[in-house]
């Protein structure tokens, strides 16, 4: 696409090049101004250009893209950009569609360039800082949920094993269980969702990542909940350093990174080029940061709690010996997302004849 001012026939919806001016019906020499572009016009050239870019710049539903990109340049909803698709799109518009547009097409994520994104009932906040909490991740809670029904004896008892989505709306009741730890939280989205819909009490989020944690605070705020609901905390080197000798939680959670390092410079550029690095790479198989929390985590569970994990697609025989060639977990299950992708894992700490 061409430069901020000049939209092309894409996102700004103008024509342009020797064919587009006619005489000034006057007789004199100055070209006729092009009729300026309508909404709509400007929608479709930029789903165009987003579905000529495809998967080079991470767009998978070009139609959907475009629709948001519009909406988020002229502050309206995608319902009330197709109820005025016939109005006028101002210069000023337009030259502001053009840079998001450029900044989309060259592989910046959408949601860093909306600076949000929806995470179950949460809007947080998006920005290289954090990594963008994927719909997979959303499946993670809703199978944590599932299995904090089953534990207790308040609602219904769904099946932990199953996909159905099965929020708590805020202020649905008493939470189901008392504690969580979040490791690796990054944007806060699991230990804040887990609060707000009333799954645990409280929670603990840690990161090694300083400008992550900065994000979660900001989103912590933003969602109306303070440190005494989720408290923040940096770790060292290693991710159980933040956490007490005699701290003990009803949930273990983490999103942990799990890219293989080889991995790396494959992925797309939205995501290789503009998420944290320390996000993503998981070590030479992926299971760096896996092994460690695998190994101090039981001691840090109340009698019944569990461990619950987001792993690669192809790493569940690999999680599933690493749990179970270390004695301490037992009831070790694989579950599958929606795209039927092995990508979580629940265990259940060993309990000693003494009770732990």
């Amino acid at each position: 696409m061409g430069d901020e001012g000049n939209a092309g026939a894409g996102a700004g919806g103008r024509p342009h090049g020797p064919g587009s001016s006619d005489a000034d019906p006057g007789g004199g020499d100055r070209p006729r101004r092009p009729p300026a572009p309508s909404r709509r016009d400007a929608l479709r050239g930029l789903e165009r250009e987003l579905a000529a870019a495809g998967r080079a710049a991470g767009v998978e539903e070009a139609r959907l893209e475009a629709e948001r990109l519009v909406a988020y340049v002229l502050g309206v909803s995608r319902a009330e950009l197709a109820r005025t698709g016939a109005e006028v799109l101002g210069a000023g518009e337009a030259r502001r569609l053009a840079r998001a547009a450029q900044r989309r097409l060259a592989g910046e994520p959408l949601q860093h360039i909306e600076g949000t994104v929806q995470f179950r009932e949460l809007v947080l906040a998006s920005d290289p800082r954090a990594l963008i909490p994927r719909p997979e991740t959303e499946q993670l809670v809703d199978r944590i949920v599932a299995w904090a029904r089953s534990r207790t004896s308040r609602g219904r008892p769904d099946d932990p094993d199953g996909v159905t989505s099965v929020r708590r709306r805020p202020g649905s009741g008493t939470p189901l269980l008392d504690s969580a730890l979040d490791i690796g939280t990054g944007s806060g989205a699991i230990a804040l969702s887990l609060v707000r819909e009333g799954v645990v009490r409280r929670a603990v989020g840690v990161d090694v990542d300083a400008a992550a944690l900065e994000q979660a605070a900001s989103n912590r705020a933003s969602v109306g909940l303070d440190e005494a609901r989720v408290e923040l905390r940096l770790t060292g080197p290693r991710a159980w350093s933040a956490v007490g000798d005699g701290e003990r939680f009803d949930l273990v959670v983490s999103n942990p990174p799990y890219v293989r390092d080889e991995e790396i410079e494959r992925l797309p550029v939205h995501v290789r080029a503009h998420e944290p690095r320390r996000a993503l790479a998981g070590g030479r198989d992926g299971l760096d940061v896996v092994r460690e929390i695998a190994a101090g985590a039981a001691a840090h569970l109340e009698p019944g709690g569990a461990l619950f994990l987001e792993i690669g697609a192809e790493q569940g025989a690999a999680v599933r010996e690493l749990l179970g060639a270390s004695g301490a977990w037992e009831e070790i299950v694989v579950q599958r997302d929606l795209a039927g992708r092995e990508r979580f894992v629940r265990a259940r700490p060993v309990v000693s004849a003494g009770g732990r």
